[in-house]
């Protein structure tokens, strides 16, 4: 086989794995479908101007590439001097030509890109009324986005904390804090300021707006998104973080105002437990020596004195929790709030389901796997460089027996009602 057949047939190899490797269906983060909000249209209708622009140049440097190689070509080697093409070194109208088009070409496409950075950076004021502990309360939509590794916490403030000029580390304790998923009201403005604490982070939702660097120590610059529709929209980290950089994943929800309401409302209370698990733990908090009666109480017993040291469970250990205590034991000084749990339908960053999506039943099987080994499916832990420094990123493998971990799968469960079956079937992940 000639070597010019070999080189048409790796051209061939090379194209057709390009083009298989673009193919996905029901491709969750596909950039130009489900576009659900202003921004995510704005970017859209800027990239279709960009790549028009790209196919005309494309197609004048090609055309000039052509009609020159056809036209002033050497064919051989056995030439005269006086058969070279005319030269048109030093024309001064083609030079100005040249660097002028360009030139021009790449103002117009300046004046729409800081338009649009205005547009995508500009923030209305859109207050909203929300009842907290039986209070309506105005409410201007900001949520605090901090980026960990390796997933996401989304921090509701209702009160007249002024988040844009905090630090995360001296914000006070959030009305609500939940992971992977952040929930919002359709047809809002929703103001983000996104940060980290640990290191580089990139929050992006591409159905609702592009990318923006969560960077430790450091409130980004305004940022937003907006749902026209309820509906669920996935996203990813997009800044390589870690070992688990790729299974960092979040997901926006995107509610009825009455439904945003009633959300809000059940996660302003404590873990939804029976009286008796409740009569328990108030019996653990006294100091009472009392045995658990049931598999619930079990995990009530393993949480305080094994998850404690991390995650809060309002409700179950709110009396020895500590957030300097976490900041001991965690590089980035904090871990999921459990509290509501069983009303998430995702964990582990994103990547695994409270709720199997097919069936709506509870998902047994992953949670003990994770409660058990987390490494198994996760990787999590890393020692930091520097020595000494013994803290964790991410789940850690506690040790815990088969007795421990089914308590806490039946306390987990515990925490919160049923999703409904809808929820639980959109927001299912792989």
């Amino acid at each position: 086989m000639s070597s010019s057949q070999n080189l048409r047939r790796s051209g061939l190899a090379l194209l057709t794995a390009l083009v298989l490797s673009a193919c996905a269906s029901d491709a969750e983060l596909d950039t130009r479908a489900d576009l659900a909000g202003p921004e995510a249209q704005q970017i859209e209708s800027f990239m279709n101007v960009m790549l028009w622009i790209s196919y005309v140049v494309f197609a004048i440097v090609m055309g000039i590439t052509l009609y020159a190689w056809k036209n002033f070509r050497i064919r051989t080697y056995d030439y005269e001097e006086g058969d070279w093409p005319e030269q048109i070194h030093g024309n001064d109208k083609l030079e100005y030509t040249w660097t002028a088009v360009p030139a021009i070409v790449l103002a117009i496409i300046a004046v729409f890109t800081v338009s649009l950075h205005q547009k995508l950076n500009d923030q209305d004021t859109n207050p909203i009324t929300v009842e907290v502990a039986g209070e309506a309360v105005s409410w201007e939509p900001q949520i605090v986005v901090v980026g960990h590794q390796w997933w996401w916490e989304f921090q509701y403030h209702f009160g007249d904390t002024d988040i844009d000029q905090e630090r995360i580390e001296n914000l006070p304790v959030a009305d609500i804090t939940t992971a992977t998923q952040m929930v919002i009201p359709k047809g809002q403005e929703i103001e983000l300021e996104v940060t980290s604490r640990d290191v580089i982070h990139s929050f992006w939702i591409p159905s609702l707006n592009g990318k923006r660097d969560a960077v430790p120590g450091r409130q980004s610059a305004p940022w937003k998104i907006e749902a026209e529709e309820a509906g669920v929209y996935f996203g990813q980290c997009t800044e390589f973080c870690g070992l688990s950089h790729s299974r960092m994943r979040m997901q926006v929800v995107a509610l009825e105002p009455a439904d945003f309401q009633t959300w809000v409302t059940a996660q302003m209370e404590p873990a939804s437990l029976s009286a008796e698990d409740l009569a328990y733990v108030d019996s653990l908090v006294a100091g009472d020596s009392v045995q658990a009666e049931n598999v619930v109480q079990t995990g009530i017993s393993t949480f305080r004195s094994k998850c404690s040291s991390c995650h809060l469970m309002e409700g179950v250990n709110d009396d020895e929790w500590s957030a300097e205590v976490v900041a001991e034991q965690l590089v980035a000084g904090a871990a999921p709030d459990l509290t509501h749990f069983a009303s998430r339908t995702t964990f582990a960053g994103g990547i695994l389901n409270v709720w199997d999506p097919e069936t709506g039943d509870f998902n047994t099987n992953h949670l003990a796997q994770w409660l058990r080994n987390p490494e198994s499916l996760k990787a999590n832990f890393a020692k930091p460089a520097t020595d000494g420094d013994n803290r964790m990123r991410g789940m850690p493998n506690l040790g815990l027996t088969t007795e421990e971990v089914d308590g806490l799968v039946a306390l987990l469960q515990a925490t919160s009602p049923k999703p409904s079956d809808t929820l639980i079937a959109e927001t299912g992940v792989e």
